[in-house]
């Protein structure tokens, strides 16, 4: 006797998001439709690319309706954001450009003999050089804070972000810093380190966050807007 078994076609799963590449006044913006996203959300990234999240079943008009009501920010800010990146023969350490100068007879960078040049032997000496110095300063900053947070840090990671200066583990005493904070000057860096250390404790940005702060840095509102360029 045969039988036949019937395998029912599953459906395939629907999609909770979608992106679309779009031209806005000259500027590429990406247009993320998400589910769970509830309202517009326009943001430009370190690196000056535009995005805007939306609700899933948005439409790409209502998208181009935010942007054109966001337009003189999103000019200003984009501009903001591109002239703060660094050319291909800059070199940026701690709130100072240097022009970059390759010397393949070179064994070592060399930034102290030159004048606003740091020169090198390759451009992955740079890169090195760039990654020391960070570690080197970082520790030299939560050491500084260690005693007053009073909390153990099992890892300090250095990578580069696209989207933010640093993040905080506080379950696993984790503390990951952008290798680009090092770019910026001494008393931002400072304060971003200080930032991330906070979370060990507080691990939002409510009020008693914000408190503590202020109560070790007072001027970290104003070091914030300087850092992100406002």
């Amino acid at each position: 006797m045969f039988g036949f078994k019937f395998i029912q076609k599953q459906k395939p799963p629907k999609p909770v998001s979608k992106k679309v590449q779009v031209n806005f006044n000259g500027l590429a913006v990406a247009l993320n439709f998400k589910k769970g996203v509830k309202s517009f959300r326009l943001k430009v990234a370190k690196s000056g690319d535009i995005s805007l999240s939306l609700p899933f079943y948005a439409t790409q008009k209502s998208g181009f309706e935010f942007l054109a009501k966001h337009a003189g920010w999103l000019a200003t800010t984009h501009a903001k954001i591109l002239a703060n990146l660094p050319k291909e023969d800059e070199f940026r350490l701690l709130g100072k450009i240097y022009r970059i100068k390759i010397d393949a007879n070179l064994k070592d960078v060399n930034l102290t003999k030159f004048d606003g040049e740091i020169h090198a032997p390759n451009f992955k000496a740079l890169e090195i050089y760039k990654k020391t110095v960070a570690k080197q300063i970082f520790t030299e900053f939560i050491d500084k804070f260690t005693p007053v947070i009073n909390r153990k840090i099992n890892r300090l990671t250095i990578r580069k972000m696209q989207t933010r200066w640093g993040s905080c583990n506080h379950k696993k005493g984790y503390i990951n810093l952008s290798l680009n904070l090092i770019e910026k000057a001494p008393e931002l860096v400072e304060y971003v380190v200080l930032h991330e250390m906070t979370h060990l404790i507080f691990p939002h940005h409510q009020k008693s966050f914000y408190e503590f702060l202020a109560g070790i840095m007072p001027d970290h509102k104003a070091r914030e807007l300087a850092l992100n360029g406002k």
